[in-house]
């Protein structure tokens, strides 16, 4: 956090005051800024990377 503000900078995939909460289901990123672009499987993704976490018949990186 920072010294003067004690406002924190949260890692990616985290959010809050204190950065105790993850992203919510179809955001990631710093802030949790960034929607998942995830077209098949259950539309989720890794909430620090983006990363789409497909299901079984959908592949690529977009799971289509």
């Amino acid at each position: 956090c920072h010294h003067v503000t004690g406002e924190c900078s949260c890692p990616p995939g985290w959010t809050g005051h204190d950065c105790k909460h993850p992203c919510s289901s179809g955001r990631w990123g710093q802030d949790c800024a960034n929607s998942c672009a995830c077209d098949g499987g259950d539309g989720g993704c890794d909430p620090a990377t983006g990363t789409c976490s497909c299901q079984p018949g959908f592949t690529g990186q977009h799971c289509q």
